[in-house]
């Protein structure tokens, strides 16, 4: 649904800009797809160590897994970065469009290196049984928060805050998620 309406308010800047924006997302989805392979691939070890209350070696787990997820998603990113140009003309030939999609893969991945941070953190919630933090979590980043970004940053802004819309709820919903990380860890009584 936010990929719809984020498509319509685009097209109102014309097809190079619409083009521009998906091949622009496809960048910053590399960082993306490869932190949440990570983070659910270390999810079920996070869950074993739950459930057997073996807190000492959770969180050497989470250590190591946010290690290895926030320095991939550097890499990633810088990788990102550096090979833009390359990576937008693959997909584009037209010079507005492959403008565009820099300008725009500029603002997406201006986040992206948070992304094995928040969804190592969102796993250990979902491992831990927080079904209802992890669910208000997944609403917000795509819906509850991004949404209304989409809106308010495209009337003073205009077609970048289109494009900003995204880093702004990945903040805010990477805040919300340690947040709730934090709170539950307190409930649990596991300082983590």
């Amino acid at each position: 649904v936010s990929q719809i309406i984020v498509n319509t308010q685009m097209a109102v800047y014309g097809s190079m800009a619409l083009a521009g924006i998906g091949v622009a997302m496809k960048i910053s989805m590399v960082t993306n797809t490869v932190s949440l392979g990570l983070a659910q691939g270390v999810q079920p070890l996070f869950g074993y160590c739950i459930g057997a209350g073996n807190w000492k070696r959770y969180r050497e787990i989470l250590k190591m897994s946010l290690s290895y997820a926030v320095g991939l998603s550097i890499v990633l990113t810088g990788l990102s970065y550096w090979f833009m140009t390359e990576l937008v003309e693959i997909f584009l030939s037209d010079s507005e469009a492959i403008s565009y999609a820099i300008d725009f893969a500029d603002i997406l991945l201006s986040t992206s290196f948070l992304f094995g941070l928040f969804f190592v953190l969102l796993c250990a919630l979902q491992a831990m049984g927080a079904g209802r933090a992890s669910l208000i979590i997944n609403i917000s980043r795509q819906g509850l928060i991004y949404v209304p970004a989409v809106f308010m940053l495209q009337l003073i802004l205009g077609v970048t805050g289109l494009v900003w819309a995204q880093p702004v709820a990945d903040i805010l919903s990477l805040l919300m998620t340690v947040w709730l990380y934090r709170k539950e860890c307190l409930q649990r009584q596991a300082v983590v």
